[in-house]
């Protein structure tokens, strides 16, 4: 499933110089389309006579042009225009009277033909800024969560020898056990980021055949152990529901929702699994106040924690980034999540 920024990148990065895929022969077939299609224009042009304005239609071709190759083909595609308009309209019509006012009418869209080139010229530099600053922080973010693998792994070994020393006290055995709890958080966030990292590089998924229906019964077995003060319950149907998919993904998806229900419950989570017209569906409920009509979208935002309960905001984003690598989706209705994937899923990254 592609996103809007890599569309974006696609089309307006096609043309770009040193676009890589492209060969330097195969970079001149668009422009050159576009020349063939102003000789076109300008052809009709002349036939039709001064009397019928062909403005628009140079603008097309004109503003494709600048769209995908930026502000030089634009410009030639202008004075290709110009050049046409002014033959078709004025040297090669001796016999119409008007010649000065066609001249006129040609020099005024060439201006405004330059005008738009210029306009779609920045538009197209500020959404290649926007895309490289994009690929940046991706990079970034990446680089810094591996990075910090180490260090808190480091950190966490040493706690729990310093925890077992035989002359430690109660007060800095309470010190160090903080410092595991806050330890594993931070582990936990940096498994979300990279987590985010390899969804934003479309890391292909490893595909097997897994029944979702026991992956659901262990990730809820798991969370009922983490937090005992709620009820948590399984409905899973007697068949099982196979679904061709990476199931570590899988599973990691069900486990934020878990950990998000888990903070909002007042005292049950439910999880049920069921198959539907070729599509398996994992329900996570709780008896929560639920989302509000004007929060379900930010919900799914990264960075966006609505509730205050320590999430870090990024548990609801990667379980839909997982559902979408999967072709599948992650929606919000009246208290539930459904997440739903294909039974047989062609992975992103294999596309």
């Amino acid at each position: 499933m592609s996103s809007l920024s890599d569309r974006t990148a696609r089309l307006v990065g096609a043309y770009a110089p040193g676009a890589p895929g492209r060969s330097d022969r195969s970079r001149w077939v668009g422009p050159t389309v576009l020349v063939g299609v102003i000789a076109l224009i300008g052809m009709a042009d002349y036939l039709t006579g001064p009397l019928w304005s062909m403005s628009v239609f140079y603008l097309v071709p004109t503003a494709i042009g600048t769209l995908l190759a930026g502000r030089r083909l634009g410009l030639l595609l202008t004075s290709l225009s110009g050049l046409s308009g002014l033959l078709s309209d004025v040297v090669l019509q001796p016999r119409y009277h008007h010649r000065a006012v066609a001249a006129w009418n040609v020099l005024f869209m060439v201006v405004t033909l330059i005008v738009v080139v210029e306009l779609i010229h920045r538009s197209r530099q500020m959404a290649m800024d926007a895309l490289r600053a994009e690929e940046r922080g991706r990079e970034f973010l990446a680089v810094a969560a591996h990075q910090l693998r180490t260090p808190l792994a480091g950190i966490r070994c040493t706690t729990d020898a310093l925890m077992m020393a035989p002359d430690i006290d109660v007060a800095e055995q309470e010190l160090l056990a903080a410092l595991v709890r806050e330890t594993d958080r931070g582990g936990r966030l940096v498994r979300s980021l990279l987590r985010v990292a390899r969804l934003d590089q479309h890391e292909t998924l490893p595909l097997q055949t897994a029944d979702l229906g026991l992956l659901a019964r262990a990730e809820s077995a798991r969370a009922a152990g983490t937090w005992p003060h709620l009820e948590w319950s399984c409905d899973i149907p007697d068949v099982p529901v196979l679904a061709t998919c990476s199931a570590d993904a899988l599973a990691e998806a069900v486990a934020n929702l878990l950990d998000n229900a888990h903070r909002h419950a007042h005292s049950r989570v439910l999880v049920a699994v069921r198959e539907n017209g070729g599509q398996a569906e994992i329900v996570v409920h709780d008896d929560g106040p639920g989302l509000s009509s004007g929060s379900v979208t930010s919900a799914f935002s990264r960075f966006v924690s609505l509730d205050g309960h320590g999430g870090t905001g990024l548990g609801l984003p990667i379980a839909q980034g997982i559902a979408g690598a999967h072709g599948g989706t992650l929606d919000y209705d009246d208290g539930s999540f459904f997440l739903r994937v294909p039974t047989r899923t062609k992975a992103r990254g294999t596309a």
